[in-house]
């Protein structure tokens, strides 16, 4: 029986890992959405630099998954819990399921583990998150990712899966500390954007990822995430690379929303998901219940909400009452 593995999820993050990984397989099964799209992503992911694998194998249908060892999910926050569905009537208790989703689902306002734990119920979570470009992951670039399970050997299984000679995994326990870096760090990201598209300079871009990085920290740890999880590949890691380059769908929109572009003409322009947006209000639903100071996150959602300008935000935020770091 061949070596497979199915990536769910054929956008540019699914395809770039099902690239990446398919050296460890005999077979990757890509499974896009829909028929219609096989013609428009095949050879080529459009947002992509090389062609699929000869061991590749794209498809629009679920019954593949039978046949893999491992199944790793690469769709949007918002068809999470609706792919879980999908795929459940083909899994077995033998297989392994991970996912790279960033974000919450926001349908049932829980973190994405919470869903997989109450729509998988005989497996083990877990999430793979940390600095990762589409782009370069699929370019051969090094890249090093963070695994998070509470489980050792799910977490140490996912680790190899994702052992090549481009890319490198840490194991983690935390897995609320995990899913926390890799969903806030696109709120601060599009607060990196406006910054970036105001014409600020990398003192305001530095500042930010600082100080945002504390709003991070304060929100995962009355969450019950591990503070030192933020200093890793999930947070200060990921935070960087979002909030500094422009391959970053989130930073782009923050881009977009400096030009007073509303939050549809920013979309549409950006023209992909925009994870930090769809994560914006739990969080902030989550920080307001429980008293937490957010004031970056919060200046995002009244930019997005068109309470206040893009320029109002930043100098708000440069006018709040002193306090200590």
């Amino acid at each position: 029986m061949a070596n497979c593995l199915s990536v769910v999820g054929a956008g540019a993050w699914g395809s770039a890992l099902a690239i990446a990984l398919s050296e460890n397989f005999d077979v990757v099964y890509l499974q896009v959405y829909a028929e219609d799209e096989l013609a428009s992503i095949y050879p080529r992911h459009p947002a992509l630099p090389v062609d699929y694998s000869g061991n590749i194998k794209l498809t629009c249908k679920a019954d593949n998954i039978s046949n893999s060892e491992c199944i790793l999910i690469a769709v949007p926050s918002y068809g999470f819990a609706t792919t879980l569905e999908s795929i459940k009537p083909h899994l077995n208790p033998s297989q392994q399921i991970a996912w790279a989703t960033k974000g919450f689902d926001t349908t049932n306002q829980c973190f994405l583990h919470q869903t997989f734990d109450r729509i998988i119920k005989d497996q083990y979570s877990c999430v793979i998150s940390g600095p990762s470009f589409a782009y370069e992951v699929a370019s051969g670039k090094p890249t090093a990712l963070s695994v998070a399970s509470k489980d050792k050997k799910t977490r140490e299984y996912w680790a190899q899966i994702l052992q090549t000679n481009t890319l490198r995994a840490y194991t983690n326990e935390d897995i609320v500390g995990v899913e926390v870096g890799g969903s806030v760090k696109n709120i601060l990201a599009i607060a990196a954007g406006i910054a970036s598209g105001l014409g600020f300079g990398a003192n305001t871009q530095a500042a930010l990822i600082t100080r945002g990085l504390a709003e991070m920290i304060r929100f995962g740890k009355s969450l019950g995430a591990n503070e030192l999880t933020f200093n890793g590949l999930s947070g200060i890691g990921d935070l960087v690379l979002t909030c500094s380059d422009n391959l970053s769908r989130n930073r782009r929109f923050g881009i977009e929303l400096a030009k007073n572009n509303s939050k549809e003409e920013a979309l549409k322009n950006v023209g992909a998901t925009v994870e930090g947006l769809n994560a914006l209000g739990i969080v902030l639903s989550i920080a307001r219940k429980n008293k937490i100071e957010m004031p970056i996150c919060e200046k995002v959602y009244q930019v997005v909400q068109k309470n206040i300008t893009p320029k109002q935000a930043v100098m708000d935020l440069m006018s709040r009452e002193q306090t200590i770091e």
